[in-house]
């Protein structure tokens, strides 16, 4: 069986690219914009630290305090508190540098000339300054998940 013959209102050239099994009429830019997948990644990036901060706490004291199967024996206390401790201080170094990150592009966004060719780099610029305030927000709900392990016993 062969492929459908081409509409007959348009030519088809050669020098256009499939993109397709089939093939497309015309060629399509697959290319990935950098700027916009960082904008993206600084935007996210305190919010997915603290939330996979959250999840690893979590799992672990619950494994260690509640867990009774085969195996679960490697989460006996102190490693609740010890894995606590250790993911907060990486979690919190990890969104204080993402919140750097954030506001140094917003800085370097705002600092750019509008009439230097950089239209499209103004507009992601609220979108820096968000992810500095999401890494900020990230950093304090690190702090708050995990900075009770100091104080207060994992299994109590």
């Amino acid at each position: 069986m062969s492929a459908p013959d081409p509409p007959q209102d348009r030519p088809s050239r050669p020098d256009e690219t499939a993109t397709a099994s089939e093939g497309t009429p015309a060629p399509v830019d697959v290319s990935v914009d950098t700027r916009a997948v960082t904008a993206v990644a600084v935007l996210l990036a305190g919010p997915v630290i603290s939330s996979v901060h959250f999840l690893l706490v979590y799992l672990v004291v619950e494994a260690g305090c509640t867990g009774d199967g085969p195996g679960l024996g490697l989460f006996d206390p102190p490693v609740p508190t010890v894995v606590t401790l250790v993911a907060t201080a990486v979690a919190a170094l990890a969104c204080a540098a993402t919140a750097w990150w954030g506001f140094a592009r917003w800085r370097a966004i705002g600092r750019a000339r509008p009439d230097a060719g950089t239209e499209e780099l103004v507009d992601r610029r609220p979108l820096a300054f968000g992810g500095f305030l999401l890494s900020l927000l990230g950093l304090a709900t690190v702090l708050f998940v995990g900075l009770p392990a100091l104080f207060l016993q994992a299994c109590a």
